[in-house]
């Protein structure tokens, strides 16, 4: 069995959950399902305060956040890059709160007529139609961003899909992200999340015609990565988005999912990217890095930065 194999966890529920080791996640799990509970008004408030314990807390996360960002923003003082960390913790902790409402919110009773329908506006809705239209598989390129969560149930209001997401190292938290994850479109279809281990089943859904979200910007040290700049950084790669439009013939659409000041959110596609793949890993995934550049200086605190994408060291 090949290590990616191993992590390819059954999606139901086994007895073996309820074991002792595992009480620490069902205790932090019910607590965000008590949170879930609280009025949609109060939860950037409260998601700004646990940003805030985060901040206090997670000291190797706070370093590595901070490093990442006074790297790839040179040109901002010490006091600028201080403040947008506090900002990107706040972030942190609204997504949190973003994750009970994807988890446990009004849709998974009511996909047709949820309660989030209403916090969304779509920017570029018509550049998703089209290449859906087209008759090919659909990748909705989703990077990092810690609106993460809310984006695959933002895109669900509009077309089925299926989600890619990395497995988790413990086999509950699988369970469960997986479970959270799932979706009963308004058709009745009911759709689990697919594994980023599962190639064969990522590129029969392409080869059908279905759209597929996938998130491809984090540091891949895997056999087959392109170093490639980032905020002017040579970074190990993944250019897999390339690898899976050249097999499937698919079209590929970037999506940024915005979180804003109001309460609302919005989520952007950009138009199908044309002449892609051009048959170089390399310029396709430097292509990809100058789009997420762009939207991330657009938005910097909502970016993921405690992953270390630069694979820096001492942090």
């Amino acid at each position: 069995m090949s290590k990616s194999s191993k992590k390819l966890y059954t999606q139901t529920f086994q007895t073996a959950f309820l074991a002792p080791k595992y009480w620490g996640i069902w205790l932090g799990i019910g607590l965000l399902r008590l949170l879930s509970l609280m009025p949609f008004r109060w939860k950037f408030p409260i998601g700004k305060w646990l940003g805030k314990v985060l901040y206090t807390l997670s000291a190797k996360r706070r370093r590595l956040a901070q490093a990442n960002l006074t790297l790839c923003f040179p040109e901002k003082s010490a006091i600028e890059i201080q403040s947008l960390l506090k900002q990107h913790f706040e972030s942190l902790g609204i997504a949190l709160m973003e994750m009970t409402m994807v988890w446990w919110g009004d849709h998974k009773k009511n996909h047709q007529n949820a309660f989030e329908r209403g916090l969304v506006t779509f920017i570029g809705e018509d550049n998703l139609k089209q290449a859906q239209n087209a008759g090919k598989g659909v990748l909705i390129l989703a990077p990092h961003f810690t609106t993460l969560e809310v984006t695959g149930l933002f895109v669900s209001f509009l077309t089925n899909y299926h989600a890619v997401y990395r497995p988790h190292d413990n086999p509950l938290m699988d369970y469960l992200i997986a479970k959270g994850r799932s979706i009963k479109f308004s058709n009745g279809e009911h759709v689990e999340p697919v594994s980023n281990a599962n190639t064969r089943q990522m590129l029969k859904v392409l080869r059908s015609g279905q759209s597929m979200t996938f998130l491809p910007d984090q540091r891949y040290r895997a056999k087959g990565h392109v170093k490639v700049p980032f905020f002017g950084v040579e970074t190990m790669s993944n250019p897999a988005t390339s690898k899976i439009a050249k097999m499937t013939d698919c079209a590929v659409v970037p999506t940024f999912t915005r979180r804003l000041e109001n309460g609302q959110y919005e989520v952007e596609f950009l138009p199908a990217l044309e002449n892609f793949p051009s048959g170089d890993d390399y310029e396709d995934t430097l292509r990809l890095h100058h789009l997420y550049e762009t939207e991330i200086r657009k938005n910097p605190s909502q970016y993921l930065w405690v992953h270390n994408r630069w694979n820096l060291k001492n942090t």
